[in-house]
């Protein structure tokens, strides 16, 4: 079972954050991805004794509440105003949490163990590296990739899972390597698909060009993790995984409206977008022009 609520510990309990229900839940939806909440702490209190069995990472998104750290993620006072970012790594330890002055609106996202293993097939980046914790910061990398993970879940998940799990790999990645205490050596040279790998993916993706499939699933074409893959499919085709499937179905999506012998709403069917709008959305930012417009030039 997925989680339910992003959770930490509070007296040897694992315990909810924040409110019940909190007002934005990635739960309940399609979102294929690490689990995500929108919180708002309306006064001033006292949360004293967290500790962290997984990652958290999270952004301001409104308010200035004064935020006091005691303990093992920090000891420190400050103003939490919209975008600073907060990372408390899991193994975390005893740590309380003031708030004073309310009105204080955030995103959190929780690196869950049984997420991050679905993804990683034990290629976990924090097996590797040790993270530190890091207390109002500015990082517009985890800023945008939160934003992002929150209007797809606003918007009914039309991307699907491949662009879910890429959103959540992404994260886990890069908090591991910008926020690891030690740097890991880089590699001396860029690994790269064996061109029967290359083969087999580029033949699943366009067997399956109309289907929802998912990061893992082209992981599993050639066997290897989600992670490990995705290094790889970007070194070998210049591209990610979710970018060149994208392109893919723009391309079906123009020789298809090149024929005029099929509307655009089947065009948008066939090519698994989630209905039309979403379709003339994408195409549109792709192409510069609607997919009717570009119809009309054959």
């Amino acid at each position: 079972m997925p989680p339910q609520r992003v959770t930490g510990i509070m007296d040897g309990r694992v315990t909810p954050i924040g409110e019940e229900p909190p007002p934005f839940s990635s739960v309940g939806t399609k979102w294929a991805g690490f689990l995500i909440e929108g919180h708002l702490v309306e006064a001033s209190r006292e949360e004293i004794g967290w500790a962290w069995h997984s990652t958290h990472v999270g952004v301001c998104t409104g308010g200035d509440s004064e935020l006091r750290f005691e303990g093992a993620a920090a000891n420190k006072t400050y103003v939490a105003r919209p975008g600073c970012v907060t990372v408390i790594p899991a193994g975390t330890d005893y740590t309380s949490i003031y708030h004073s002055g309310g009105g204080l609106r955030f995103l959190v996202c929780e690196l869950d163990p049984a997420t991050l293993e679905r993804l990683l097939h034990g290629d976990d980046p924090e097996s590797k590296t040790r993270l530190s914790p890091h207390i109002d910061i500015r990082d517009a990398q985890i800023e945008n990739l939160l934003h992002s993970m929150r209007l797809e879940i606003e918007a009914g998940c039309p991307t699907g899972a491949l662009y879910a799990e890429s959103l959540s790999l992404a994260l886990a990645a890069y908090v591991s390597g910008r926020y690891a205490v030690n740097e890991m050596s880089p590699e001396s040279r860029e690994p790269k698909l064996s061109a029967p790998q290359r083969t087999r993916v580029l033949e699943y993706v366009h067997a399956h060009i109309g289907a929802d499939f998912s990061l893992i699933d082209m992981a599993n074409v050639v066997s290897l993790s989600p992670r490990h893959f995705s290094r790889l499919f970007r070194n070998t085709l210049g591209n990610t995984p979710h970018r060149y499937v994208a392109e893919m179905r723009i391309a079906r999506a123009k020789e298809l409206l090149a024929t005029r012998r099929i509307s655009i709403a089947e065009i948008a069917s066939m090519l698994g977008f989630a209905d039309q709008s979403h379709f003339t959305a994408v195409f549109r930012k792709a192409a510069g022009v609607s997919p009717k417009r570009y119809q009309r030039q054959f």
